[in-house]
């Protein structure tokens, strides 16, 4: 059955503003939006912040097998935000919507499937007369999404089902924050500080007693040696922690040098079934994958993927359908603390549809699988002719190789991406070596 698919990267209910993003992420994102095209099959409508090379979009059509003229791209108009991200005032303007109205009719559109389901999402799929037919659409109707997206929310779910987390809480309340960053800072214990709204570590901080510390899925962190120097760091950054509404904030015992896993998992009206996992390689925030998580060997990781079910079957009994994550780090003692869950088209649900569709067997045990988020690609003809000319492309009757899996033929000057495909752990880094010296990376 096509579908309407709306690669809304970022949105209000995500981050508290759009208008908050800077240009350059901005640019970054309108990049990752091409994301979603991995997830189209045959007959589906996509909206994108902006139009697409033709040439990649054959390219993803022929290695899906699908028929690049059965798929409509439609881009809105630019709205008061630029052409980077879908927001309300382009995905609501009237011209847009006819046009999205025939394409839809054309295709026999009967469901939609945004990255995230927020209220724009939701008035749109009304609109075009999609909510009948859309899975999980009655709770996503009254914001159930943004419930499942709140790091708050996260901590109340998890702990009431006895799910390890880090130690932490959860307020609104300036001066109980203080106290609770004075105890641990006391202790010499680093915490990392998050906006109850926010996506790929964004929205983290962290402060520290002690030098030295390295933020891994945080923006940065902030060395605080004493009561006075706590109190000037909350009275300015308090405002930005909180956001504009006075949020919640999430407090958690930071453990550092501790890698970010995930288990994706898909909901759907029979249940649960897990996609897939990974690590997530933060430089510092997200800026790529590698699948299967590493951490996979440790006896830790049988739990928490039982934990990521136990957290999916209560979402699923609450009516949430669709694409989840559940995200954990892993000390350095080989404890697994799960630290969030995602209720949206994740940023790894490309990768393992390229891991089902294009790798294929059990992928996940037989092959390694590296994304890379920047790189320096030139316009994809070059791009296309560099990879064949190394022998790096993707080759189906090896099962290895590079698949781009984003392109902006120079448009954002490096937030291109790949997904490398090698045999084991040492040909994905001989063959990440060689993408790099090929074409470079940006932003790590």
């Amino acid at each position: 059955m096509p579908k309407l698919i709306v690669s809304n990267q970022r949105t209000d209910e995500m981050i508290g503003d759009l208008g908050s993003l800077t240009p350059e992420y901005r640019r970054y994102v309108a990049g990752q939006a091409q994301r979603m095209v991995w997830l189209a099959e045959e007959g589906d409508v996509l909206v994108l912040p902006v139009g697409l090379d033709e040439e990649f979009l054959s390219y993803v059509a022929a290695l899906k097998g699908i028929d690049r003229a059965s798929w409509a791209v439609v881009v809105p108009p630019v709205g008061s935000l630029g052409e980077d991200v879908l927001s309300r005032d382009r995905l609501e303007a009237p011209e847009f919507v006819a046009r999205l109205r025939a394409a839809v009719r054309e295709h026999e559109v009967r469901t939609i499937l945004p990255f995230h389901f927020d209220r724009v999402s939701v008035r749109l799929a009304r609109t075009l007369g999609l909510d009948e037919h859309t899975p999980g659409f009655p709770f996503a109707a009254q914001s159930g999404t943004a419930l499942l997206n709140s790091k708050a929310a996260f901590r109340a779910l998890a702990v009431g089902h006895g799910v390890p987390v880090p130690f932490g809480t959860v307020t609104d309340d300036r001066q109980e924050a203080e106290v609770f960053l004075r105890e641990a800072l006391d202790a010499g214990q680093p915490v990392i500080v998050k906006q109850d709204f926010h996506v790929g570590g964004i929205g983290n901080e962290i402060v520290s007693p002690v030098p030295g510390v390295r933020p891994i899925g945080a923006t940065g962190t902030e060395l605080v040696t004493d009561r006075d120097a706590l109190a000037a760091h909350l009275d300015r950054r308090w405002p930005h922690y909180t956001g504009p509404h006075r949020g919640r904030v999430v407090l958690e015992h930071y453990t550092p040098e501790s890698p970010a896993i995930y288990a994706e998992l898909l909901v759907t009206d029979e249940g649960v079934r897990l996609v897939g996992h990974g690590e997530m390689r933060m430089k510092p925030v997200i800026n790529g994958l590698i699948v299967p998580a590493p951490s996979v060997r440790l006896p830790a990781f049988a739990d928490f993927l039982d934990h990521s079910r136990q957290l999916s079957g209560t979402l699923h009994r609450m009516g949430y359908r669709g694409s989840l994550s559940v995200d954990a780090i892993v000390t350095p003692d080989d404890t697994i603390l799960v630290n969030e869950i995602n209720g949206r088209v994740v940023g790894s649900a490309h990768i393992h549809r390229i891991g089902e569709e294009l790798v294929g067997g059990d992928y996940t045990a037989e092959r390694v699988l590296i994304e890379k988020r920047r790189v320096a690609f030139p316009d994809f003809r070059t791009t296309l002719d560099k990879l064949t000319a190394a022998s790096l492309g993707f080759d189906p009757a090896t099962r290895t190789g590079v698949v781009v899996t984003v392109h902006d033929n120079g448009r954002t000057g490096g937030f291109g991406g790949c997904c490398l495909v090698a045999e084991d752990d040492t040909a994905a880094r001989v063959l990440e070596e060689e993408v790099d010296a090929l074409f470079g990376s940006a932003g790590e």
